[in-house]
């Protein structure tokens, strides 16, 4: 009667394991193992919408204030342009001031002179209030040592030694807007007498 051969796990009969070597070991298959272990599927990325909210975020706040710097710029530039056609017909009114005022003061005024006087004072009143609400301001040139960052000088005249240097008479107005300068006086300056032939004897 034949022995019955049961194969093992490794495939062999017991026959066959006696037969082989003391050292022998069996080789393992990794397949199986190697194959459990694989890598989990990627899962799909969400996107980053909250990376996207702020980046949006910041693009609008850029453009926000752009828009908001574009806006002041062209209301600045609209209130100069304004001004500048209205200082003219303020300038001559502040002179016909001056000179009613310095009439009233002679005793040479009217009563109805002196009624007008008063209704244009009440109107430049009104309007320096708005100037100056504005940021809009006269300079103050007369008397003072010749700026020609502030006025223009279109004359010179001789003076005396103290006033070398100094404006003597206001031709046009100046003014100032926002700090800035709006319109440049135009003024006489003095040159005292003894300057002035020295660089005429230089020419």
């Amino acid at each position: 009667m034949s022995k019955k051969h049961h194969k093992h796990e490794d495939g062999l009969t017991e026959q066959e394991e006696q037969d082989l070597p003391a050292d022998y070991e069996p080789e393992i298959e990794t397949g199986a193992a190697e194959s459990a272990e694989e890598e989990p599927a990627p899962q799909p990325q969400t996107p980053d919408y909250y990376e996207k909210y702020v980046r949006l975020s910041a693009d609008f706040e850029n453009f926000r204030k752009r828009t908001e710097r574009e806006k002041a710029a062209l209301l600045a530039y609209g209130k100069k342009d304004f001004v500048e056609k209205l200082l003219p017909a303020y300038e001559v009114l502040l002179r016909q001031q001056s000179k009613m005022q310095k009439e009233t003061a002679d005793k040479k005024l009217s009563g109805e002179m002196k009624s007008l006087l008063d209704g244009l004072n009440m109107v430049l009143g009104e309007m320096d209030k708005a100037f100056k609400a504005e940021g809009i301001q006269r300079l103050d040139c007369v008397g003072k040592p010749y700026d020609a960052q502030t006025a223009e000088a279109i004359a010179v005249i001789p003076a005396k030694p103290e006033q070398d240097g100094v404006v003597l008479e206001e031709v046009q107005m100046g003014f100032m807007m926002d700090g800035k300068i709006l319109r440049p006086a135009r003024v006489v300056v003095g040159k005292a007498e003894e300057e002035a032939k020295k660089e005429e004897k230089k020419q």
